[in-house]
């Protein structure tokens, strides 16, 4: 009898340690997205044609087009040329190739290391567009095909989402998002000159942004004499797009906000080496179960939000300094509460 009475009062000791979300943690102001990049711009109408994806294979009229890829992420077709520009993963990424479409040897575009995404022809189809997404943030290559001259238009920390060609074909629209501004739209010659802006940002953050190590790091504009910022370190596999829970926390607290895929002993050891960054209070936020050993050569001060399927929708539990939230609120969570810690100068309670 006095075993079950342990056990109960060890499971009641669990439960009491679940947390109710408070209703302002559970959401946090969404930016407008651009959905609609042509009903804002003029763009270039494309003609219908029956190739299709299937099983890997570019296949038009029944005929396969290519042999079979691991994947084929995007295409398009030039009725003009009677060609096809399509982006194919032939090992580890996407390379941009040009078949006919009456069959032929395929012809690679010179290659690049990083991916190489949303192919389309410009208007009067003698160029094509594609998208090269690069450790410093995205490009747009243009490719003249006859001569293979190629130019670049480069968009520095920021993730292009859609592309449309004016008509004329010597302009193109871009959506932009990038850590400190939300969805945008810019117009620009395809040399990459007379950049404008054509829908603005509807949320900007006033910071400034540098890299450290393998990271992105942003941090107020303005920086006080003797000022020291506590450290947000966001984990997400996409360092160049804008995050609402990441905005509103930069908004509601005057921090250090480090973007990266996954933080190594080279992030903390420049992290130690910046003068303003306060390391006594740091926070590790992830999409992610928490990490077993937690990650090398993070400060043992440092508090992590994580996601955890096991926590019951709208609660939250802090174990010592693992923070563990509902995966579809864990942002809108950590946003909340590590503003909630830092309005006390004395750290994570």
């Amino acid at each position: 009898m006095q075993f079950r009475g342990s056990a109960a009062l060890l499971v009641f000791m669990g439960c009491a340690t679940l947390t109710p979300v408070p209703e302002a943690w559970r959401s946090v102001p969404q930016a407008a997205r651009i959905t609609d990049l042509c009903a804002r711009v003029s763009c270039a109408s494309r003609g219908a044609t029956d190739v299709k994806v299937t099983d890997g294979k570019l296949v038009a009229s029944g005929k396969d087009l290519t042999p079979q890829f691991r994947a084929i992420q995007s295409f398009d077709v030039s009725l003009e040329r009677r060609e096809v520009a399509f982006a194919a993963k032939r090992s580890d990424n996407f390379d941009i190739g040009l078949v006919s479409l009456d069959g032929s040897d395929i012809h690679w575009v010179p290659e690049d290391p990083a991916d190489e995404t949303d192919v389309q022809w410009a208007p009067r189809g003698n160029k094509i567009s594609f998208v090269v997404h690069s450790r410093t943030g995205d490009l747009v290559r243009t490719v003249h095909i006859p001569t293979s001259f190629q130019l670049t238009a480069d968009f520095p920390y920021t993730a292009v989402r859609a592309l449309g060609w004016e008509p004329a074909a010597e302009r193109y629209a871009v959506v932009l998002t990038s850590p400190e501004a939300s969805e945008r739209i810019e117009r620009l010659k395809y040399s990459g000159e007379g950049r404008e802006s054509v829908v603005a940002p509807a949320v900007r953050l006033d910071v400034a942004i540098e890299p450290l190590a393998d990271a992105l790091l942003m941090r107020p504009s303005t920086l006080h004499y003797g000022e020291r910022l506590p450290l947000i370190v966001w984990i997400t596999e996409t360092p160049f797009e804008w995050n609402d829970a990441r905005g509103a926390l930069m908004r509601n607290a005057r921090v250090a906000c480090a973007i990266v895929r996954q933080p190594s002993e080279a992030f903390w050891t420049a992290a130690r080496a910046v003068a303003w960054i306060d390391l006594e209070k740091v926070y590790v936020v992830s999409g992610a179960p928490a990490p077993s050993p937690a990650y090398p050569g993070a400060p043992l001060s440092a508090t992590s939000v994580v996601a955890d399927p096991k926590i019951p929708t709208g609660r939250y539990r802090v174990d010592d300094r693992i923070v563990r939230a509902p995966p579809a609120i864990v942002e809108s969570v950590a946003a909340g509460w590590i503003a909630e810690q830092l309005k006390d100068r004395n750290g994570p309670r």
